[in-house]
């Protein structure tokens, strides 16, 4: 899962409603009337728009469930949990989930918390579906799952791409030294070179850098046709400008951090055919996308995005299983572990034997400031 880049002051807005969620979500009369699901997002942490996205995205699937006649006639409430992005407390906070008789958990959010809440879930038998993490974790098939690509299918459909399609022979790799870049970078390595592709040669950068010159050089001395770019958006923007400032006939690839409203705003020009994966595309010409964007249009007043879409996904996946397995734990677990080519708004979803989800990437290319989708 990639840092957020929004303004903080967006936690100022976002905290109160977060609260009033949770005190709409507690039952209003005797304890067993609502089915409750747990969400755990970092409310007050440095990524206050991924969060607000995923309780967005997850209010809209209870708001429409409930219109529907809920559960078998019961109310489905979302209960809320704040990790502070602190992995030690995304573990706690599973525990403490459980305890209060949730039946799911959508989240955390971010690669570290995930990765720790995983053997928490493991261990109170409760599903937890992160729609955020893209590293390997643990546990994932059993009650671990996710609705967020891994970073492997990303590379590697990315590398498929700019290998298959676009003749790309050459790439040199620049990525951000901390684990989701260094991560994110070896993923597209191996893909890339299984393709037969030639990596003319990996260069790292610190959270914080300004000046990528000697990154752009060098790309440009070794002959290099792309650069795969693994970077947030304030580091990525940096790059682009100064790659493009220098040339204009290298072909850059981006991760899926820099699939963001961000990238293309502050970049400007410079974001123009940058080549990255994305797990949803609003603009998907299909009837339950278009429902979908919509309806979060109408509730939030803006377009989703794929952290939305992911959660949305996610409570529909655990609304289902309930309406097959009622609301127990472990055969809620075996009706999610057995999907099959579920319709959701991110494509249809399987999940294989690790949890993940086993469904297209969507390769886009920024052109005039939109994300256009290029490929499958």
């Amino acid at each position: 899962m990639r840092r957020d880049t929004g303004r903080r002051s967006w936690v100022s807005l976002l905290f109160p409603a977060l609260l009033l969620l949770t005190a709409c979500a507690q039952p209003t009369s005797t304890a067993g009337e609502a089915i409750r699901i747990g969400v755990i997002v970092p409310q007050t942490s440095g990524m206050p728009g991924a969060a607000r996205a995923v309780v967005e995205g997850a209010e809209l699937a209870v708001a429409e469930i409930n219109a529907d006649r809920g559960i078998h006639g019961r109310r489905l409430a979302l209960v809320m949990a704040d990790d502070h992005g602190i992995p030690e407390d995304a573990a706690r906070l599973v525990g403490e989930l459980a305890a209060q008789g949730v039946v799911g958990i959508v989240g955390p959010l971010t690669d570290a918390t995930a990765i720790a809440a995983a053997p928490a879930a493991e261990r109170r038998r409760v599903v937890l579906i992160t729609p955020g993490a893209t590293a390997p974790l643990p546990y994932g098939g059993h009650y671990v799952f996710r609705t967020a690509l891994p970073a492997r299918t990303q590379a590697q459909a990315l590398a498929a791409y700019l290998v298959e399609q676009l003749r790309v022979r050459r790439v040199a790799v620049v990525h951000d030294s901390n684990d989701y870049g260094t991560m994110v970078a070896l993923a597209f390595e191996g893909a890339a070179r299984a393709k037969g592709a030639t990596i003319t040669g990996r260069r790292l950068f610190r959270d914080g850098e300004q000046d990528f010159a000697r990154h752009v050089q060098g790309a440009i001395n070794d002959r290099a046709q792309a650069v795969f770019l693994a970077a947030y958006p304030d580091e990525g923007v940096l790059f682009l400008r100064q790659a493009r400032a220098v040339t204009s006939g290298l072909l850059i690839a981006g991760s899926d951090a820099l699939y963001t409203e961000d990238t293309a705003t502050w970049a400007g020009a410079a974001a123009n055919d940058l080549y990255v994966p994305a797990g949803f595309v609003p603009e998907t010409p299909l009837p339950i996308v278009r429902a979908f964007v919509a309806s979060y249009r109408d509730r939030h007043g803006r377009t989703p995005n794929q952290f939305a879409a992911q959660a949305y996904d996610a409570v529909r996946v655990l609304v289902f299983a309930l309406r097959r397995a009622g609301p127990d734990r472990e055969k809620v677990r075996d009706v999610v572990g057995t999907l099959r080519r579920f319709p959701a708004v991110t494509g249809e979803l399987s999940f294989d034997r690790w949890g993940d989800p086993v469904r297209d990437v969507i390769i886009t290319r920024i052109s005039g400031g939109r994300f256009i989708t290029v490929g499958h």
